[in-house]
Order: structure tokens, then sequence, then C-alpha cells
């Protein structure tokens, strides 16, 4: 069933305001440089040489950038805890002249997920959240959102307010709906119907269909029943402050879980490294 949660937010309210909106990055000239002032997220990062490393980083201003960081491997360093994976950091950067790649100038942590690091499951599924970000085509204009989306569901993973599955399955269906691909769950796509007991998802085409129109159907088509259908439009229609604000249990969230990951494969056409290695480890829920 879809119960209540307590979530309100306000756990957050030291990483990232709900009001908070996305502003026109600071430029300052530094000698020949210019210097750029960015928040966000480490998801990633490579090692180059013995201590040099170079961090894929979600920001609210510029949305997912590679900033080279020369020494940070050393425990020692500056930029070591600052440049952590899933550190939520502050950033002053060079643009370079020459490279893709920021260099970095300054770093500020902000708010470190120590859970992730020790639990394989919870870290899997963060690295799975980061691989998604990484391929799917966020507009510009969603850059904060999208940085929201994914500290409020690490929150959410962290502190145990949510259960893994449905973690994984909330970040899947919002990450489409917020990039291009929201789901047309309104109503049966034949007759218009809102509400019945059984509705059929259909994968394809991003659309429902009630018991009674669907007279047969394929591999494409997902069961659906009303709780399910419930969540679902929660996770694509509600403001990202009460998406959090349900759970769903039982036979409902299989069906939730399986409908979210198998549109979002259907959708984004890539063969995701990390959805391997979290399906390895994670520990499947209890139905009741």
């Amino acid at each position: 069933m879809i119960t209540g949660s307590s979530f309100s937010g306000q756990a957050l309210s030291g990483i990232i305001s709900a009001t908070e909106t996305a502003y026109l990055h600071k430029k300052t000239k530094t000698m020949a440089n210019q210097t750029i002032k960015v928040t966000g997220i480490v998801i990633k990062e490579t090692k180059t040489k013995e201590n040099d490393k170079i961090i894929t980083v979600l920001t609210k201003e510029l949305g997912v950038i590679g900033i080279y960081v020369k020494g940070a491997m050393r425990l020692k360093n500056k930029f070591h805890s600052a440049t952590g994976l899933f550190t939520y950091s502050e950033f002053v950067l060079f643009e370079s002249r020459s490279s893709e790649l920021y260099q970095l100038n300054e770093a500020t942590v902000k708010h470190i997920f120590h859970r992730l690091s020790t639990n394989v499951e919870y870290l899997a599924l963060a690295m799975y959240m980061s691989e998604l970000v990484c391929e799917v085509t966020v507009p510009d204009d969603m850059n904060n959102e999208i940085l929201r989306l994914f500290l409020n569901m690490l929150h959410m993973l962290t502190t145990q307010k949510w259960s893994v599955s449905l973690c994984k399955a909330a970040f899947e269906m919002r990450l489409l709906s917020d990039t291009g691909y929201r789901p047309n769950l309104v109503g049966c796509k034949r007759c218009g119907k809102y509400e019945t007991d059984m509705f059929f998802f259909d994968n394809e085409n991003g659309e429902i269909i009630c018991g009674q129109c669907a007279k047969s159907y394929d591999k494409g088509y997902y069961i659906a029943e009303m709780p399910t259908i419930m969540a679902l439009r929660y996770l694509a229609y509600a403001d990202l402050e009460k998406m959090f604000t349900f759970n769903i249990t039982g036979a409902f969230r299989y069906q939730l879980c399986r409908i979210c990951e198998k549109y979002l494969l259907e959708h984004t056409r890539y063969d995701y490294k990390t959805l391997d290695f979290y399906k390895s480890v994670h520990i499947e829920e209890k139905l009741f």
C-alpha cells in the first residue's frame, strides 16, 4: 500500500535549498585566466598520474563537467576531501584554453555521504545513478533540478527513508521525466479513464491503458494496479519536494520497479555496466 512519509526536506537544508535556483556563474580575471565558481557532487573519479586525477562533477550551473585535480590522491593534499567520490562541494575553477577539462583552484566541502562507503549496495546504486546522469542528455535549464534530485535521492537512500529498490525506481522515472521522456499517465489512452483497479503500462509509448480497453497485451505492456499508477504519477508529475512524501510496498513496489527500469532501458537504449553490478549485489526485498 501507499503510505505517507515524514520526510520534509529539512534534513537537506544545509545541502541544497528547495527554493534555490540556478544562477549565472561568476567570472573574475585572475592573471591571464578566468575563474568560475560552481557547486556540485563528484560522481566519478579517474586516476591519471601517480597522484593526479580527473573528477566528473554534476553541477547546478554547468551540468556534468570534468575537472583535472593535481595531487588529489595524496591524503594530505588540500583537495583530497573535497574531490572525493560522492562529495558535495563548492569549486573555483580555471577555464583551460587547451583542454575541455577545468583546472581546480579552490574547493570547499559542503556535505559527504559517508554511509555510501560502508554499504556496497548503496554504493552500487549511486554508481548506477551517476552513469545515468552521464549518459542522459540534460537540458541546460534542468541542471539544478537534476542535481537536487541526485542529492535528495542519496539522502533518502543513506537515511533509509526509502528502500534501495524504491530509490532506484524513483530516480529512473524522474530523471527520464525531467529530460524529455515524461510518460502520459493521466488516463487510459483509449477511453481516458483516470482510475480503475487495473491498468497496463505501454512501455514503448509511455502510456497507460485500462483493463477494460486492453483486450490483449504483448511483452511491451506491464501490469500496473491502481496503487502503482498513483506512485508513477507522483514520480512523474509531483514537485520535487512532494515527490518524497509517499511510500509503496509489496507487490505494488515490484510492479513500479519493473516498469521504471524497463521504461528507462527502452528509451535510452544503452548497456549500463553499473546496472549489472548493482544487480549482482542487490539484496531482494520481501514483497510482504
